[in-house]
């Protein structure tokens, strides 16, 4: 018979915490009424491998069973912020026994690593006996297949752009972000949710920033032209005493920076002679400043639509270099709202490639990539007053998901052909950005109750995108956390 499992941990505190959890609960799941050990390193057993197939978790600089498997070259740690390393097979000198090693180089090193194992290792637990009716209930107790990763993320910050109002279960939402490797959330508001310390703190817990989403003159796009319009010296001054006065009283030190659209949504490059770019450039810099003036550590994202800009990307530049330009609706899928609009893809691609350098070789380049899922606009209202977010019941987000399965079956058909456009582009800027930021849309699609196929596949592009599509495709429809 098989050798239970049992855990040695470096630490239970901080992100680890919520690695050994994420690790523990698939497990325990897996194991039926079977419990997971815990121990700490320094209490575990010396003999530990005679009598468990263990499971050693932490860092190499801290976790002394892995610094030796490190220095024995069973495992190797990158070098990199979040990097990490898997090993599942024998123990090094001709031992019989199995050993599973998850380290990091960093604390969400670890986290990462435990959630390849639990997503991407017993995706492939399922052969050879796929066919045997009770195989994938009892699917630990058979032999442990060989398995050896050494990862670490070529886009640093991977992040999800969603409205507040329109995530339901925030502990839920930040959970599914964790084992899909992400690492920063904007949340878009009209306010500042009421119980937004207790958001950062879970976020934070699992190695997410959270980053505020605010209007600096924006509105819908019906009211837009005619903000443009109007557009002079003095509405811009009233535009900056309420962003500063808005920041001041609900978003300063709570979280990890701000994002913001102005009145770029538009589809003409100037209103009444008002030049788009010239205008918000303006706001931009001289609201930003004033901000940076009184807080210098903030990090702001600038949300530009490029629909009424794309000619005057020379003005664009003048944008405080201090500032992150995050750029929507650049063009062709994954600019676009539908996978299938790809017509015009490799003038998208010149384009993006053109604004990774925009400002410079250190420029702040950053995207909000789409082709996900939205807001119903035709049924949208502003919230004008703070509200509580995410404690919606379980039961209305289990009744909502099914409400929204429908959706992602039609945005899932669309990945299925042209996910090799999204690759592409995350590769390009992969490879022509310093430190980019890519934002996956994801708006009310309930997230936080199922993964969907979708946002898994993205992810591990914005991961590692110099892959081969279709096998990655294959790979992620047989992750256990996701929905096709």
């Amino acid at each position: 018979m098989k050798k239970p499992f049992a855990v040695s941990v470096d630490r239970y505190e901080g992100i680890t915490k919520q690695a050994v959890n994420l690790l523990a609960g698939t497990l325990n799941a897996k194991l039926g009424n079977d419990v997971l050990p815990i121990l700490r390193c320094e209490s575990a057993p010396a003999a530990l491998e005679k009598s468990y197939t263990p499971i050693y978790i932490g860092r190499t600089d801290t976790h002394p069973i892995l610094k030796k498997y490190a220095e024995l070259g069973l495992i190797s740690v990158p070098d990199k912020a979040e990097g990490y390393a898997v090993y599942v097979g024998k123990a090094s000198g001709g031992e019989e026994s199995d050993i599973i090693l998850i380290a990091g180089r960093d604390e969400s090193g670890v986290l990462y690593g435990c959630a390849d194992f639990c997503t991407r290792y017993l995706a492939y637990l399922g052969y050879p006996c796929i066919f045997e009716t009770a195989f994938f209930d009892r699917i630990l107790e058979k032999p442990l297949y060989p398995y050896s990763v050494s990862e670490y993320p070529r886009i640093p910050t991977r992040a999800i752009w969603t409205w507040g109002h329109k995530i339901y279960d925030y502990r839920g939402f930040f959970e599914n972000m964790a084992r899909l490797r992400l690492n920063e959330i904007v949340i878009w508001n009209d306010r500042c949710p009421i119980n937004a310390e207790d958001i950062v703190s879970y976020a934070h817990s699992l190695g997410i920033k959270v980053v505020w989403g605010f209007a600096w003159g924006w509105d819908q796009s019906s009211k837009l032209e005619r903000t443009v319009a109007e557009s002079d010296d003095a509405m811009l001054a009233r535009i900056k005493a309420q962003v500063l006065k808005t920041f001041e009283e609900e978003y300063a030190g709570n979280g990890d920076g701000i994002y913001f659209q102005s009145f770029t949504e538009i589809h003409k490059a100037s209103v009444n002679g008002n030049s788009v770019a010239e205008r918000v450039t303006k706001l931009v810099n001289e609201t930003a400043g004033a901000l940076l003036s009184r807080y210098p550590e903030l990090h702001i994202q600038f949300g530009l639509h490029a629909t009424s800009v794309r000619t005057q990307t020379e003005i664009i530049a003048r944008t405080d270099p201090r500032i992150y330009i995050v750029w929507e609706d650049c063009g062709a899928f994954p600019y676009a709202y539908l996978a299938d609009r790809t017509e015009g893809f490799d003038e998208t691609l010149d384009f993006t490639k053109k604004l990774l350098t925009l400002r410079g070789g250190d420029e702040r380049f950053g995207a909000v990539l789409k082709g996900l899922v939205c807001l119903d606009w035709g049924a949208f209202v502003h919230f004008h007053h703070p509200y509580v977010m995410g404690e919606h019941p379980r039961a209305f987000v289990t009744r909502r998901t099914e409400q929204k399965r429908e959706l992602w079956k039609t945005v899932t058909s669309g990945w299925m052909r042209n996910a090799e456009y999204a690759r592409k582009t995350v590769a390009a800027v992969a490879e022509g950005a310093k430190a980019p930021i890519l934002e996956l849309l994801v708006e009310d699609g309930c997230f936080e109750e199922k993964i969907p196929f979708p946002v898994a596949l993205m992810t591990d592009f914005l991961w590692n995108p110099e892959q081969d599509t279709a096998a990655e495709m294959e790979r992620v429809a047989k992750y256990p956390c996701v929905e096709l």
